[in-house]
């Protein structure tokens, strides 16, 4: 039996979520196929220029970052979401990242994005348009949901139409989304009926709970918070003289005077439709199940008119689609005067002709792109789709097909030479992003410490706690060859070097930060024999790991990983020290601190020296730190990283934040043992009194670093692009990308502070 991956919403507590993926997962399996849904869960917001613009708007956002949503927390009711998302769709294994959604290429024969609201751009995610599936031949669009009437962001519309442009099966929920398809990518869209009206209620029956009280009720189940709904509903409650029950999804909710109905998942959901006597909704899958139903139902707008983010149409196309548009209220003499009933017989006609037309689409998509003969798109030979420039594929490459260089974004890449390219695959058996990710950091039970160095020189050299130097030189001494990051003043970038066992003295090139991707392929080759220590980013160190264990050589290394914010590109770097040496005549190749403590450890300087002259310019000024802190010009790898929590190292060395140490002047690390080893290095280390050693709580690995991926922007191409460019300075282009998000961090520190002021200041007054 053929396998089909759905790619779509699934987690969020929401019934027409739950509801639409379980239809379309039937509906597969129907058509003869074994439909599998896509465990992705996105971990973050748009970011997009222009959000924050408007002051109001920025406050806004501000606001709802620190205080959680007005809306109802009920915990039955996200039991009862996770039983029935158990109960009736198999997912596959948990996919976080690019690289994992990938791998999935291998094991499904045709993909299916759909249905909900996936391509409304205000949470554009290009994943979910299956930009991660190598033959589009084998995509499906169906049904997918834009949502609004108009994209108004150009970023978003520009990936959007690259993305759409790729499938040869396409379709979406509503007339609207085909008429912007066609605008933006001139290609026909079919309109298909939104998956949970193609099956039948009986099969929705046999999945609902009963209900007590059949036909003797109201439901009321409203997402917006107008008023005009409520009104409503108290003139037709008066008018049948029948009780209400509120489905709760604002904490107003609680208070109305109705009937609350707690603990309510999509199985409860489906009975409280099914034996309502009235349905009073702004939701489209609320009036969806009351039309399948048969049930006597006011639709309302959810939004305003004039709202440019309006998601009307979703109400509007279906109940067009069905000629029930005099269902929609928009006056309380409606509520008043409108007819309860409906055709029903003529309405199910209309969903049937509908229902067969979507179920052939859908029925020709999936047979087209599961034909035996698609192949991969030029038949070539590609390593992964997440590439982090490690080098560590060369080294293993019997045909010397592979090579690392700076692509023109100024990020280390492997590239294949196909002509020499045999498709052994050993370079996909190293690759940090092919195949099982590392351990994960075990949060209750992980070995976690603050540590910092008990000599004073050490940690005025060193970023933090001098941790890593003291570990490097402790087994230098016994014999280990070192492999570190040091920074190459003349070539103006970072790459790994060796230091031999016993040479210590050359050590102190390794300590401090360099915030560059470092070149690494020379230093991956020089793996062999030797003890060696490896320190490195995650990625890095994930791929000498899956080297060194090919060659049955683990036992031989410590690996020691650096918690990494991410590496940006290059053409930044090159950028700011040509325009800096312009204006403050340090050179062209001058020495370089990344992290320069002249006032402690917390706060970062950036110093450079050359030709006699010094720049020295905190993190908060200086042009370079304004794109690293943004997040908006790392390397791709960095945007879907397998090893936030996860490491192949002995031992993870980072900056030990937080407000904990915060008085601390000198630095201090924060360090986890993934390894027995590691644990007995460090002990070792204590024991000799080389360094200060606390055991910590795991958890503070989450609360400090908070490791999660960054997201990657919408206008990623076009900064790339800008930073190409040499007519452009740098610091316009800082002001253009990076400005919104340090505006938005200040004011959001400043809520936060004032936030915590008033919350002591409640405290005090309750006597807490």
């Amino acid at each position: 039996m053929k396998k089909v991956a759905i790619m779509t919403w699934y987690h969020y507590k929401n019934f027409g979520t739950a509801l639409q993926v379980t239809a379309l997962s039937r509906i597969v399996e129907k058509m003869g196929y074994q439909p599998e849904v896509i465990q992705y869960i996105p971990h973050g917001k748009l970011i997009t220029r222009g959000i924050y613009q408007n002051p109001i708007t920025l406050g806004r956002a501000v606001v709802r970052r620190l205080n959680a949503q007005n809306v109802i927390r009920d915990e039955k009711r996200d039991a009862a979401f996770s039983r029935f998302i158990e109960k009736h769709i198999k997912l596959t294994r948990r996919c976080s990242s690019a690289s994992e959604l990938y791998a999935l290429n291998g094991e499904f024969d045709a993909f299916i994005c759909g249905s909900d609201q996936i391509w409304a751009p205000t949470v554009f995610d290009p994943k979910y348009f299956l930009d991660f599936v190598q033959d589009s031949g084998r995509m499906v669009a169906y049904a997918p949901s834009i949502g609004v009437s108009v994209i108004e962001d150009a970023y978003v519309r520009t990936r959007m139409k690259d993305l759409i442009r790729r499938f040869e099966h396409l379709s979406v929920r509503e007339m609207q989304g085909a008429n912007i398809i066609k605008e933006l990518c001139g290609k026909d869209a079919t309109v298909a009926l939104d998956p949970t009206l193609m099956l039948d209620p009986d099969e929705w029956n046999s999945m609902a709970s009963d209900q007590a009280e059949p036909d003797s009720y109201i439901l009321a189940y409203f997402l917006g918070n107008n008023k005009l709904p409520w009104r409503c509903v108290k003139i037709l409650s008066d008018r049948t003289d029948l009780p209400v029950k509120v489905v709760p999804v604002f904490k107003k909710d609680l208070q109305r005077g109705y009937h609350v109905v707690s603990g309510v998942g999509p199985a409860e959901f489906l009975g409280l439709v099914r034996d309502a006597a009235l349905v009073c909704t702004d939701s489209f899958y609320c009036t969806a199940f009351s039309m399948l139903y048969g049930r006597p139902f006011f639709a309302f707008e959810r939004f305003s008119r004039k709202d440019v983010h309006s998601q009307n149409s979703r109400i509007y196309n279906i109940l067009g689609t069905v000629g029930l548009m005099d269902r929609l209220s928009r006056t309380e003499a409606e509520a008043r005067n409108k007819p309860l009933g409906w055709n029903v017989a003529k309405t199910k006609r209309y969903l049937e002709i509908e229902k067969q037309r979507s179920y052939r689409y859908l029925e020709n998509a999936l047979r087209e792109s599961t034909e035996p003969a698609r192949v991969v798109p030029d038949g070539q030979y590609a390593i992964t789709n997440t590439c982090c420039g490690c080098g560590v594929c060369t080294v293993v490459c019997k045909q010397d097909a592979i090579s690392v260089s700076r692509d023109k974004n100024g990020f280390l890449r492997a590239s294949v030479i196909q002509g020499r390219c045999t498709g052994c695959g050993m370079c996909t058996k190293v690759c940090p992003f092919n195949g099982q990710p590392s351990k994960e950091i075990d949060r209750e039970r992980g070995k976690l410490y603050m540590a910092y160095s008990t000599r004073l020189d050490v940690l005025r050299a060193s970023s933090s706690g001098g941790v890593g130097y003291e570990l490097s030189r402790f087994l230098c001494e016994r014999g280990y060859d070192v492999i570190g990051c040091t920074y190459d003043q003349e070539k103006r970038e970072a790459t790994h070097q060796r230091v031999l066992a016993g040479e210590v003295d050359k050590l102190n090139v390794f300590q401090g930060s360099k915030y560059l991707q470092s070149t690494t392929e020379h230093a991956m080759k020089e793996l062999v024999g030797n003890r060696c220590v490896f320190l490195g980013t995650p990625c890095q160190v994930v791929g000498v790991d899956r080297l060194l264990r090919l060659r049955g050589q683990r036992d031989n290394a410590v690996l020691v990983d650096l918690i990494c914010h991410g590496v940006p590109s290059q053409n930044i770097w090159d950028k700011y020290i040509e325009e800096g040496s312009q204006i403050y005549g340090y050179g062209s190749t001058p020495e370089v601190s990344f992290r320069y403590k002249p006032r402690g450890w917390r706060t970062r300087y950036i110093r450079i020296h050359g030709n006699g002259k010094t720049y020295l310019r905190s993190h908060k000024r200086d042009l370079f730190y304004r794109f690293f802190l943004s997040c908006h010009c790392f390397a791709e790898s960095c945007y879907e990283c397998n090893y936030r929590t996860r490491s192949a190292a002995d031992i993870r060395i980072g900056d030990y934040w937080g407000p904990r140490f915060r008085r601390n002047k000198n630095g201090v690390s924060m360090i986890i043992a993934m390894t027995s080893d590691g644990e007995e290095i460090l002990q070792q280390l204590h024991r000799m009194h080389r360094i200060e050693l606390q055991q910590m709580s795991c958890e503070e690995y989450w609360t400090v670093q908070f490791p999660v991926n960054p997201i990657r922007p919408v206008f990623y191409e076009e900064l790339m692009g800008e930073l190409r460019d040499p007519s452009i300075p740098l610091r316009v282009i800082a002001n253009k990308y990076c400005k919104e998000h340090e505006l938005f961090n200040r004011m959001y520190s400043m809520y936060s502070l004032l936030k915590r002021a008033h919350d002591a200041t409640k405290s005090i007054a309750l006597g807490k």
